[in-house]
């Protein structure tokens, strides 16, 4: 019996928008102004140029889909890439060629580049990650351009010692994460900014140890490997068990999975097994997830289904299931 686990508002919607602005030199300082950010409960204050006005952008899907198989590959194999990939990029297309601005942790005079600040908001028991990239060139260069690209990457911490040495990041590739078509012409006598917003929103607490963390300036990521707890557990009632999160019901690490793109959507499945003997009239499953976090408290949750039941009679039957994750762009 192979069944679909369809998780109760199982998609996480991710979405983008971004503006330009050109200014003059002369309105530099007044121009960025110390905003507000906020991290869950605590507040912290940015250099950031106007953030409203923002207009919508093309989430790029496959780039999605690189981000997700790679994140969730190293949270489940403690295992990845440990090489630092640079936290992002934006690409301009210009008429005599391209202009890739690259990370930077700050806006500086005479310089180019881009930064990232980070907020975090809990609304209705789900959370919000919005992820503001500040694309700047303060030079005296002059370019017309056609399209902008947005480039990101994801990171967790590992501890591969169990509890002995130091965390080790591992990263994603920097992919493609959005993009859009406009033509702006910034002049020699002119500052660019762009101002780009990636949010991913409608995660539910067990949704979090799914969700890629993009590399941000406050250094917050997910914990992983042996002595960080994060897990992903499935448990099924046997009608002979303590049915909860951390109860002893048969169980199975989430672990192997696929990662395919459809419909402008990204879906992350997860194939399950347990074996159940028999006598069981309802087939139960619960999804327990503890996500540890980096700057963040460790956060947990759990959702459950109830399969159709197996065929009557049966003296032993293994139960075949898939558990489905969906990232919708838009």
């Amino acid at each position: 019996m192979v069944q679909k686990l369809v998780l109760r508002n199982e998609v996480v919607k991710v979405k983008g928008r971004v503006k330009v602005i050109t200014i003059k030199k002369d309105e530099f300082e007044k121009f960025l102004q110390l905003r507000k950010l906020r991290i869950l409960n605590n507040e912290y204050e940015a250099l950031m140029p106007p953030i409203d006005s923002l207009q919508k952008n093309t989430i790029d899907i496959n780039g999605l889909a690189t981000l997700v198989q790679q994140n969730i590959y190293a949270i489940t194999v403690n295992s990845g890439n440990s090489s630092q990939t640079t936290p992002a990029q934006m690409v301009l297309t210009t008429s005599g060629g391209s202009i890739t601005l690259s990370y930077s942790g700050n806006i500086n005079l005479g310089s180019q580049g881009v930064t990232i600040y980070l907020q975090v908001f809990q609304e209705n028991g789900n959370y919000t990650f919005q992820y503001y990239y500040i694309g700047f060139d303060i030079t005296d260069s002059a370019y017309t351009t056609s399209q902008l690209e947005l480039y990101a990457s994801a990171y967790i911490g590992s501890n591969w010692n169990c509890c002995g040495g130091s965390i080790n990041p591992t990263y994603t590739n920097i992919v493609r994460i959005a993009y859009t078509n406009t033509s702006f012409s910034k002049t020699s006598d002119s500052y660019l900014f762009i101002v780009w917003l990636i949010e991913f929103q409608n995660i539910q607490p067990y949704l979090l140890s799914f969700t890629p963390i993009l590399q941000n300036n406050v250094g917050i990521y997910i914990l992983s490997g042996c002595c960080n707890k994060t897990s992903l557990t499935v448990y099924f009632n046997n009608n002979n068990c303590n049915f909860s999160c951390g109860g002893n019901c048969p169980s199975t690490n989430l672990s192997s999975f696929i990662v395919y793109v459809q419909n402008n959507s990204v879906i992350l499945e997860f194939p399950i097994t347990a074996p159940l003997g028999a006598g069981i009239s309802n087939l139960e499953v619960l999804l327990c997830t503890n996500t540890q976090f980096n700057n963040l408290p460790t956060i947990s949750g759990n959702t459950s289904t109830t399969l159709t039941p197996p065929i009557s009679g049966a003296t032993f039957y293994v139960a075949i299931a898939t558990i489905t994750v969906t990232y919708q762009g838009s």
